[in-house]
């Protein structure tokens, strides 16, 4: 029995969130959707498939593919309140254009 709606659920089941802003590309953390500020811009988003196996970074960006395609076009402004995510994804490479991002990590990390 769910004790709240399935986005809730997901978002209490999984290992916490972290912010970005600026237009530094972030790699060295993996997470499985985020929030956007209104009007914010992506310019990289790549992934890996969730059964990859993985024991460092080096191998994440071996396995890494180009998922923008899979959400949005590249130069489409992002709305607020929204959640998104790649279903079938971990996301490992993400890297703004404008605005900032409310990202949620998926509960194991691989930081080296």
């Amino acid at each position: 029995m769910n004790l709240f709606d399935p986005q809730l659920d997901e978002l209490l089941a999984r290992g916490g969130t972290f912010d970005i802003t600026g237009t530094t590309a972030v790699t060295n953390k993996q997470f499985w959707g985020f929030n956007a500020s209104e009007g914010a811009v992506l310019e990289v988003l790549k992934g890996i498939p969730l059964k990859t196996v993985t024991a460092n970074l080096a191998a994440i960006t071996a396995a890494e593919v180009n998922i923008t395609t899979l959400l949005t076009t590249i130069t489409d402004p992002l709305l607020a309140g929204v959640i998104y995510r790649v279903d079938g994804y971990i996301i490992t490479n993400i890297k703004l254009t404008s605005g900032t991002l409310h990202c949620y990590l998926t509960k194991t990390q691989i930081s080296a």
